[in-house]
């Protein structure tokens, strides 16, 4: 006996509804949208709202049987209001650039600047990627203008979305070209510029990104700091 279409998506329904939520699967083309249209809808990146529901700051409506969220814009609204975070009725802003982190190693340590601001108070020399440029061109770059050392490329250890600012990070092996002498570039923006061991590293920059961690175990294993 053939099970009709509508009673398979009602069998669905019940498998995969959640607990805070019971509409059908029939009601979802009319009532719920993908996370990439909520996003829009909120004017914050696709990656920010995975990493809110993800963080359990937010609860999608549903999700289908091939595991993707679905979102009633309502619903989403109240829970980010509730959670105090900023509610917008639609996209206002462009996706913003991806920001590549320059891990610069030699035998005096790593590469690192004090932040004015304080957040986070120590971080790799690091910036925005402007439009049209590559990540190793970005890096090189940002290295020249906050701390006047000209570097050389190397590979890429790593991406992630940062944890806390939602951003899409590239992190870049990097390598002085002439010499290792530092200096503040930026001063609006770091008030320090200096090498790092690894330990200072671990006690400056804590929860630091694994693959970072592990290329500068083996980097400055033997560098004289």
């Amino acid at each position: 006996m053939k099970l009709t279409i509508r009673g398979k998506l009602y069998e669905l329904n019940g498998r995969y509804r959640t607990q805070r939520n019971y509409a059908t699967l029939d009601d979802m083309s009319d009532r719920y949208v993908t996370t990439g249209a909520a996003a829009d809808a909120l004017g914050v990146s696709l990656t920010t709202l995975q990493r809110w529901a993800h963080a359990g700051l937010v609860t999608p409506a549903l999700r289908t049987p091939g595991g993707h969220f679905r979102w009633d814009l309502d619903d989403l609204r109240s829970q980010l209001r509730a959670a105090g975070e900023p509610v917008t009725e639609q996209a206002t802003k462009p996706e913003p650039q991806p920001v590549v982190a320059a891990i610069v190693t030699s035998d005096r340590g790593v590469l690192a600047g004090k932040r004015n601001d304080g957040k986070p108070p120590w971080t790799f020399i690091a910036g925005e990627i402007e439009p049209g440029e590559s990540p190793h061109d970005a890096g090189v770059r940002e290295v020249k203008e906050e701390t006047g050392l000209l570097v050389k490329a190397g590979r890429i250890l790593g991406r992630r979305v940062h944890p806390k600012t939602g951003r899409t990070m590239i992190y870049m092996a990097a390598k002085p070209v002439h010499g290792t002498d530092v200096f503040v570039g930026d001063e609006d923006e770091l008030a320090e510029v200096r090498w790092l061991s690894l330990a200072e590293a671990d006690q400056l920059l804590p929860g630091m990104f694994e693959p970072v961690r592990k290329y500068l175990a083996r980097s400055l294993k033997h560098a004289n700091t």
